[in-house]
């Protein structure tokens, strides 16, 4: 089978959509008959990648590109297209006509959807929704998001629910070079607390500065932020809450130094303003490496220390609070992501054969 995935971004540096396509991507063209390509914007820096063709035809989604779109249809010639949508799209309309342009051309067009829709974008809903073959759902709940005049729509179109997993690969520190890490990384302090993923306000960064201690506590803030003027004001905020030289913003890291940095802190605190669940790839990152997460969540389910994580409501500051001094530095066996994403990678496969 011939799987061509299309996504804003492969790998990204502001877009975790582009980073869930880049290792489902892989992972499926492990699978023996499978290949795969990503049809994607242009990037200056972005690597040559031995298993997935690179079709980068134009700059921005805005650009005029259909003639190279269907040059690649023609010549490529995919089983599947497979388009990977965040919450607001890509930039502009143009993407969102060209799944039902592509089906009217014969092509099977399957959708993920990575958040779920509001009233107020029903245009590009419905743009999408009459070009889908199938649709694909990280959110368990994802129908419970949705407007109700929306859901009897999504029913006419084949779907399944596929969980993602983790963004990063599973840390290979050795012992000494942990050691070395939390030394150069503590700075004096008792505890590493780190925060990890894009940087945006819905994240509910600033929540840390009343969870950690900055006293005992160095707070490393990892991730890219998009907006200079937001990482202004949450460095100023971290100042008036007294954090001082006990925090870094690291800003984008390389995948094995994020991972070896999730691995060695003593806990991972995600206190999303919105709640996170299943579909955040950040809890999944920081689960995978066997480190405490301390996260939120609208269905708080406490501690569950077979899986070293504790949820709490996302207002619950000092249930937090309490939960990172009582389990801080508590760790399991990492997870197998690579199994993970070869399960997540057959299940697309099992999708796309049996969809009707």
């Amino acid at each position: 089978m011939r799987v061509l995935f299309v996504s804003g971004s492969y790998p990204p540096e502001f877009c975790g959509v582009g980073d869930y396509t880049q290792k489902l991507a892989r992972s499926l063209a492990r699978v023996p008959g499978a290949a795969v390509a990503v049809m994607t914007t242009r990037h200056a820096e972005r690597p040559t990648d031995s298993l997935v063709t690179i079709f980068a035809p134009f700059d921005s989604w805005k650009s005029s590109g259909l003639r190279e779109v269907f040059r690649i249809l023609r010549t490529w010639r995919p089983d599947v297209v497979h388009f990977q949508f965040p919450s607001q799209g890509f930039l502009g309309y143009r993407p969102h006509f060209l799944p039902l342009i592509m089906r009217l051309f014969g092509v099977r067009v399957f959708q993920t959807w990575h958040e779920p829709y509001a009233k107020a974008q029903k245009k590009l809903f419905f743009l999408q929704l009459v070009g889908a073959y199938g649709l694909v759902f990280v959110r368990p709940n994802y129908l419970q998001l949705v407007p109700d005049s929306f859901r009897k729509f999504i029913s006419l179109v084949p779907s399944r629910v596929i969980l993602n997993s983790s963004s990063l690969p599973k840390s290979m520190i050795t012992p000494v070079e942990r050691t070395a890490l939390r030394q150069s990384l503590a700075d004096g302090q008792r505890r590493i607390i780190v925060f990890f993923g894009f940087l945006y306000p819905h994240k509910g960064i600033e929540s840390l500065f009343d969870i950690a201690n900055p006293e005992s506590d160095m707070l490393i803030i990892a991730g890219a932020v998009r907006d200079p003027q937001f990482l202004t004001e949450l460095s100023a905020l971290a100042e008036a809450r007294g954090w001082g030289n006990h925090i870094r913003f690291t800003g984008f890291l390389p995948t094995d130094d994020a991972a070896n940095l999730l691995a060695v802190a003593d806990a991972v605190v995600l206190p999303f303003a919105g709640g996170g669940g299943e579909w955040n790839t950040s809890i999944h990152a920081a689960l995978a490496q066997g480190t405490l997460v301390i996260t939120t969540s609208l269905s708080a389910r406490g501690d569950e220390p077979q899986r070293n994580l504790y949820t709490a409501a996302p207002d619950a500051i000092e249930e937090m609070r309490q939960a990172l001094d009582r389990l801080a530095g508590r760790r399991i066996e990492p997870s197998p992501i690579e199994t993970q994403w070869q399960e997540i990678a057959a299940a697309h496969l099992e999708f796309y054969a049996h969809a009707s």
